[in-house]
């Protein structure tokens, strides 16, 4: 008769998570199997590991918080830059004094496809928006609403 070897499951587990330990996009089950031993009639509980790939979006879970000045009808920066997919936490400090202005986020220049829109405010005001940045990283564009010229680009990395 053949020696069997034998590992628990829980060993099986330890050395799995050992082998892949920093490993981030790979997920390890155990699938209990069965099979019976040829010669004895004894039924032996095995364990099967599978690997499964899994995707993440890279900035899932992250907040980024920004703040964007509004004075003398331009914005302090011409550029935003935000991870895939993370929170965005955006303050629009309008320091323009009865003056209304707003944050939205468009696909394009065209705006015609709005992926956030912010409350307009008349400064001197500030204000936070929350929004979830998209999961597809690319070159946005963003303006207020009320002054069209008053734009940028949004960038996803």
């Amino acid at each position: 008769m053949r020696p069997v070897f034998r590992i628990s499951i829980p060993a099986a587990l330890l050395i799995v998570l050992l082998i892949t330990a920093g490993c981030t996009t790979t997920t390890t089950t155990s699938v209990p199997t069965t099979t019976s031993a040829p010669t004895s009639g004894t039924t032996i509980i095995t364990s099967a590991l599978t690997t499964v790939p899994t995707t993440t979006i890279p900035g899932a879970g992250q907040t980024t918080q920004l703040t964007l000045v509004a004075k003398n009808y331009a914005f302090d920066r011409t550029s935003i830059a935000v991870p895939a997919g993370s929170k965005v936490q955006l303050v629009l400090d309008n320091q323009d004094s009865g003056v209304p202005h707003n944050i939205a986020i468009y696909t394009s220049s065209a705006a015609t496809t709005v992926i956030f829109k912010g409350e307009i405010i008349t400064g001197p005001m500030k204000t936070t928006y929350t929004f979830d940045a998209p999961a597809t990283p690319g070159t946005y564009y963003f303006r207020c609403d009320v002054h069209p010229s008053m734009n940028g680009q949004f960038i996803v990395q």
